[in-house]
């Protein structure tokens, strides 16, 4: 089972994330326990780390940051990652990177960026090239997104656990 998650975790957790800020007691009417039970179960998911946080999603669009584009960025010879640290710091300092990824493969590193417009990905890559380390950048732009997800799905509870199948 994922994560040691019985039936009544996995609805919680289907709950809430389809309503973040859905009440103890809306939960509790849901899943057939008391609002203090559900608060306790809610209290020991946050405590193991499998409710990691809690946010509110933005439209990107009505945030102005429509334009999306994946970087692959990749390093100097002789710039391993165990010396990347200032490399790694540096991107994830801007403010419009949303993600960074180590990855294997010709690059580096994979970063998801959102900005106002296609020339403020241009400054921010020249940002990102002029950092010390970094030897070159590729870019996709994004023209549209059929299905972006804030969090991952509940995984079946057929599920055998990565351990168990190794």
């Amino acid at each position: 089972m994922a994560a040691g998650l019985d039936r009544i975790d996995r609805r919680i957790l289907e709950l809430l994330t389809m309503d973040g800020r859905l009440s103890h007691t809306a939960i509790a009417k849901e899943v057939g326990l008391s609002g203090p039970a559900v608060h306790e179960r809610v209290r020991k998911l946050e405590l193991r780390g499998v409710i990691a946080g809690y946010t509110a999603v933005l439209d990107a669009d009505k945030m102005d940051r429509s334009h999306m584009a994946y970087c692959m960025i990749t390093v100097s010879e002789g710039t391993e990652f165990a010396a990347d640290d200032p490399i790694v710091a540096r991107i994830c300092e801007e403010p419009d990177v949303l993600e960074f990824h180590r990855i294997a493969g010709e690059d580096c590193y994979m970063v998801k960026v959102r900005c106002r417009t296609n020339k403020d990905i241009e400054r921010l890559l020249r940002r990102i090239r002029s950092i010390r380390g970094v030897a070159r950048t590729r870019t996709t732009i994004v023209l549209s997104t059929e299905l972006e997800q804030p969090t991952i799905g509940i995984p079946d509870i057929e599920e055998a656990p990565a351990a168990e199948l190794a």
